[in-house]
């Protein structure tokens, strides 16, 4: 059978490939009789109902799947509809919102099928049936409506062997050197699931709803030989920078250890510099000599909150200020800069915590530093917007494309557009050192740089507020070096 996977993103972010789809294609197209493609929505959003159906009428899949989030599901129904009106194409649906509301999910008219949990196996079993006029009933992790009725079938599986699937191929994306120019970045990922439950983190509500072990690692001298293989598959296509996407890379320091030998001992530690997520409390100055001599430019933190109440009492992280520093200082040392993510407008937050945060920012000074506004993913984060007297704006809330922008809390005393004013507030306070940093390096070329980036993402229908980030963020500067 023929499959299509559509990447829904009709928002304006560009920032992510979805690394599950890529997975899924390419088991498909290496380790089945089936074969697969990728439609893009990204850079094509003013124009996205001609290029989904030009890839529709070029491809001729037999049944369409798209891995969602739950910020894209309103882009993901306006997909489904355009759909359903041109072609009778059985459609399937995946990922985070689907795993952690598969009744909602499953509930959307134009949805045939809803896959909970990791695909590759499930996904196999119900093409093979589907392909054969057999019935979807039996095949774990897959519901099915079939003949107006409407089948559950038992929980699925986490895949406990990750290491035995295939290397993701990127050049499944039509749109690959875009992503290359605008971020400079390949997603990568050697772990699945995450071993932690933040309060406001929706990963762990997945653990709950599929049978198994939820965090699984790879071999970590696999992962960094894939790593290598991707570096010299598009070194020469605009890629500067390995994103790993494992939630906590720096969990287990054996591990670390092996990874950091084998990407020494590939010789490219010094030509393909590598970005990681880690927790504050999972590092230790062992860890980051380790880091720093294999590569690592980056570690993206989640600092969360300035306020140490917000950060270890609503968020869970454990987390004090006097580590935070101490960890900043010891990694640098070693030549590492952060990413550090802070969120606003959280449940209990006042003027005084949101200005702790961007106090703690401008101290630290990071590389990169990223202000979210809070949504509420998890029942968790929703009871404690309410115990401390605040409310969602359902409006809001419904309208809400991102993970960034708009606020869709109302807190004590505090309105949503004044929550989107700190947060402009906070870039504007922590930008400045960033731009001086960066006009210092680029001189002159840093205007027209900036320019022509703004201008060809124009082109192709991005946003404008993106692209103004993205372009300090991302743009050009290769890590600061």
């Amino acid at each position: 059978m023929r499959m299509q996977f559509i990447n829904a993103t009709l928002g304006g972010d560009y920032s992510a490939l979805d690394i599950a789809i890529t997975c899924l294609a390419t088991y498909l197209n290496e380790r089945t009789r089936h074969r697969a493609t990728i439609v893009d929505m990204t850079f094509h959003r003013h124009e996205w109902r001609e290029h989904l159906r030009r890839s529709i009428e070029r491809d001729k899949p037999d049944i369409l799947g798209i891995s969602a989030n739950t910020l894209y599901m309103e882009h993901v129904k306006r997909i489904l509809a355009e759909v359903k009106k041109r072609y009778r194409i059985p459609i399937i649906l995946g990922g985070y919102h689907a795993s952690i509301s598969p009744e909602r999910t499953f509930a959307i008219p134009q949805v045939d099928y809803v896959c909970i949990g990791d695909g590759e196996y499930a996904l196999t079993e119900l093409l093979d049936r589907i392909e054969a006029g057999r019935s979807a009933e039996g095949v774990r992790g897959i519901w099915a409506k079939e003949n107006g009725r409407q089948i559950r079938n038992p929980r699925g599986n986490f895949i406990e062997d990750v290491d035995s699937l295939p290397i993701p191929n990127w050049d499944l994306w039509e749109d690959l050197d875009l992503y290359f120019y605008f971020l400079g970045m390949l997603y990568i990922i050697g772990t699945r699931g995450c071993p932690y439950r933040c309060t406001y983190c929706d990963a762990h509500g997945i653990s709950k709803s599929v049978d198994g072990r939820y965090y699984r690692v790879r071999d970590p001298r696999k992962y960094a030989q894939e790593i290598g293989h991707h570096w010299s598959r598009y070194k020469h296509r605009g890629l500067r920078l390995a994103q790993l996407f494992d939630q906590v890379f720096t969990l287990d320091e054996d591990w670390v250890r092996e990874f950091c030998d084998e990407y020494r001992r590939l010789g490219i530690h010094r030509e393909f510099r590598f970005s990681c997520f880690s927790r504050i409390d999972n590092i230790t100055p062992v860890k980051a000599e380790m880091l720093g001599q294999s590569g690592c430019a980056l570690l993206r933190v989640g600092i969360e909150a300035g306020d140490s109440y917000i950060r270890n009492e609503i968020y869970k992280k454990r987390i004090s200020d006097e580590k935070i520093r101490e960890i900043f200082r010891v990694c640098r040392q070693h030549g590492i800069e952060f990413t550090a993510y802070f969120m606003l407008g959280g449940p209990g937050e006042t003027l005084r915590t949101m200005q702790r945060t961007i106090d703690l920012a401008t101290e630290l000074d990071a590389a990169r530093s990223a202000f979210f506004i809070y949504k509420p993913f998890t029942e968790e984060g929703l009871k404690q917007i309410v115990e401390h007297g605040g409310y969602v704006d359902e409006a809001r809330w419904k309208a809400a494309d991102n993970i960034t922008f708009d606020a869709v809390v109302k807190l004590k005393g505090i309105t949503p557009h004044y929550v989107e004013y700190l947060q402009r507030r906070a870039y504007f306070l922590t930008f400045g050192r960033r731009l001086l940093r960066m006009l210092k390096r680029l001189n002159v070329k840093y205007f027209s740089r900036l320019a022509t980036y703004v201008l060809r993402g124009l082109r192709h229908g991005m946003d404008a507020r993106y692209l103004l980030i993205y372009f300090h963020i991302y743009g050009y500067d290769n890590i600061d070096r």
